[in-house]
């Protein structure tokens, strides 16, 4: 469906209605619900087809009843979500070695590897600060001790394991819990000569073996969830880098792992990356899926 084909059906309610007016339109089959303080409450936008207007519109008008409203209808702007999207989706010098670049602008980078990623709805674009804080993680934990096995829970795009391979590591084995994603991650390997990245559905716990570097850029609270499996992927003398939490939620986080220490790390626009070691070696051996 075409940018034209869709229109903003806007009405303003009492503030005691409006999250019910909202929820209401998110069940009805609103795709995008937004609110918003108005002149005489709060109005509430829903962002829904032009042919799904008028029968929106009259569902609404029957639930609201006798609440006061405004109810009006405006054509929403043509965009170029293409254009758009090739807008945001900009090369990006990443650390000392990297650069990540869309498709459609790679440009030639002496000395750093180009690494360059399809946006799609996997995440790991190199956009958000959290897989730029664990790309500079991985390119200082790599120069200070090279790895032969490494490790990248949920990998999304497949950004981060392409990193562990283009900067040397010769083992890679990629996961991620929704399988859907794995095709697209297959794609960017492949396209930047990396098709050797084992990839794999799962989580941390499916692990049989350990790793000299794992990468988990997920939520703070699955990192806290699967601490000990995360904790039980990493080899003797490995490294473990978090991400994807943010600046308060770091402590917590770190203390999930306890008898590790923070030996490195970094914060950006309020998300925080944790380079963690092991205090005490672990007796895991081997290394693989």
């Amino acid at each position: 469906m075409s940018a034209q084909d869709w229109v903003a059906l806007r009405v303003e309610v009492p503030p005691a209605v409006a999250e019910d007016v909202a929820a209401f339109l998110v069940d009805e089959g609103a795709p995008a619900v937004v609110t918003e303080l108005g002149e005489a409450g709060v109005r509430v936008e829903a962002h829904v087809p032009a042919a799904d207007e008028s029968r929106l519109a009259a569902v609404l008008a029957r639930y609201l009843g006798t609440v006061p409203t405004a109810l009006t209808t405006v054509a929403l702007p043509v965009v170029d979500w293409s254009a758009l999207a090739r807008r945001h989706h900009r090369p990006r010098r990443v650390g000392e070695r990297l650069l990540v670049a869309p498709p459609w602008d790679v440009p030639v980078a002496p000395g750093r590897e180009v690494l360059v990623i399809d946006p799609g709805m996997a995440f790991g674009t190199g956009q958000h600060a959290t897989t730029r804080g664990c790309l500079e993680a991985i390119e200082r934990a790599l120069a200070a001790a090279p790895a032969t096995t490494a490790l990248d829970v949920g990998t999304g795009s497949g950004l981060l394991a392409l990193a562990l391979a283009r900067l040397g590591v010769p083992r890679v084995v990629a996961l991620d819990v929704d399988p859907r994603v794995l095709p697209l991650a297959r794609a960017n390997l492949e396209q930047n000569g990396a098709p050797h990245v084992v990839l794999l559905a799962g989580t941390a716990h499916a692990v049989r073996g350990s790793f000299d570097l794992v990468v988990a850029n997920l939520l703070a609270e699955l990192i806290v969830a699967d601490a000990k499996a995360l904790a039980g992927c990493v080899a003797p003398g490995g490294c473990l880098i978090l991400s994807g939490l943010l600046d308060e939620q770091a402590t917590a986080v770190q203390r999930a792992f306890p008898g590790w220490r923070l030996t490195g790390g970094g914060s950006e626009d309020g998300w925080r990356t944790l380079v963690l070691a092991r205090d005490v070696p672990s007796t895991r051996a081997g290394a693989g899926p």
